[in-house]
């Protein structure tokens, strides 16, 4: 550890702490009651903001199994519902359907929605007893933006999140005017807490990443706060001015936002990585920035989303290598991600300890699913 930066104690309890049982990764009573507790009881990620339907328009998404339906209305407002119908729970459209026009209409008996989620008609009810059009709206989904990127929580009346600190470290990194350079979703074979471990340490590097194996010249600390944990590339003899930050500085204190500015000669350099719980993903470097988040579908299935970011007017060669070796990277994670998953399914328990140095960042996981489990 660089000694001219102060010491980042171990995280108290973290040289006790033991691995999470096979079933919490394998069984559908334990995913299920994560799906309650975390999934639809806190705020996650759901994508891009820019991604989201333009004005006048509408797309379907689920988030924890719950339909979820985001509007932008004629005045540029984005609403999230849940995609039913106030009748007899029809979708107002299918997973993944996109749609637009100046209202909603239910495909089973066509009650009429306008894009603030207000019931305009309904259309052939009749009189039932007490029945007022005003008391049938959908039903609102809380709904924010970080960054570039957009939070839902199921609970319409939940206070806005709050990513503290850490999250602002990275407030200086120009991520809104980054052009998209690679998009992708894919599913895979594992739990969705699998991959957030993984992400969250690097411990497994040298091993399974060895192109950008950088072990001999950095060390990889991490602190957290609350919903964050921020982990950077620390250079043992740092060399220019980027580096001093880093050896010397913790994420967030006067300086660090030099760091956007710094020079970058390949990919993975001067490198932000934070975890922001429960599924998103995030490395930040000076001239790129990549963002993955997580939808989970069954105990060993979880949907990926990936964009890469760089800045405008990048050289084709360097765009061309940033997306190689980040699809590299991740490929080599989902491999081994994969098969740690098929252990949890063969019900095998590691009973493991955590590395106190190189997985607190596994220990923060692990600290926020007891929570969630306790819930």
């Amino acid at each position: 550890m660089n000694a001219n930066v102060r010491r980042i104690d171990d995280p108290v309890g973290i040289t006790t702490a033991r691995t999470m049982p096979a079933t919490w990764y394998s069984s559908t009573e334990h995913h299920q009651h994560e799906i309650e507790a975390i999934w639809r009881g806190e705020w996650v990620c759901v994508g891009d903001v820019d991604e989201s339907p333009a004005p006048g328009a509408w797309r379907s998404i689920t988030v924890g199994g719950l339909p979820v339906l985001l509007v932008r209305d004629r005045e540029g407002v984005l609403r999230a519902f849940l995609n039913v119908c106030r009748h007899r729970a029809a979708p107002l459209c299918e997973h993944g359907a996109e749609g637009g026009g100046a209202a909603l209409s239910c495909p089973y008996h066509a009650w009429l929605y306008r894009l603030d989620g207000s019931l305009a008609r309904a259309q052939g009810v009749g009189d039932p007893e007490g029945f007022d059009v005003a008391d049938y709206s959908l039903k609102p989904v809380a709904i924010a933006v970080w960054r570039r990127w957009l939070w839902v929580h199921a609970h319409p009346n939940s206070a806005p999140p709050d990513f503290g600190p850490l999250a602002n470290a990275v407030a200086a990194f120009p991520v809104e005017g980054m052009d998209v350079v690679l998009r992708e979703a894919d599913e895979r074979a594992f739990n969705w807490k699998v991959l957030l471990e993984n992400y969250s340490e690097n411990y497994h590097t040298p091993f399974v990443h060895p192109e950008i194996d950088t072990s001999p010249t950095h060390d990889y600390p991490m602190v957290s706060d609350g919903l964050v944990l921020y982990a950077w590339d620390r250079p043992l003899h740092p060399g220019d001015d980027a580096g001093r930050v880093m050896a010397s500085l913790l994420p967030g204190e006067p300086g660090w936002d030099a760091l956007p500015a710094a020079a970058t000669g390949k990919p993975y350099d001067v490198g932000s990585y934070l975890t922001v719980w429960p599924n998103l993903m995030l490395n930040v470097f000076p001239d790129a920035a990549l963002a993955m988040w997580m939808e989970p579908l069954a105990p060993n299935r979880t949907l990926v989303h990936r964009r890469l970011y760089m800045r405008p007017g990048g050289r084709p060669d360097a765009v061309a290598a940033n997306i190689a070796a980040h699809r590299l990277v991740h490929l080599q994670d989902v491999e081994i991600c994969e098969a740690v998953q098929r252990s949890h399914d063969a019900g095998v328990d590691a009973d493991g300890v955590l590395a106190t140095f190189e997985e607190r960042g596994v220990y923060w996981v692990h600290q926020h699913v007891l929570n969630a489990s306790a819930s």
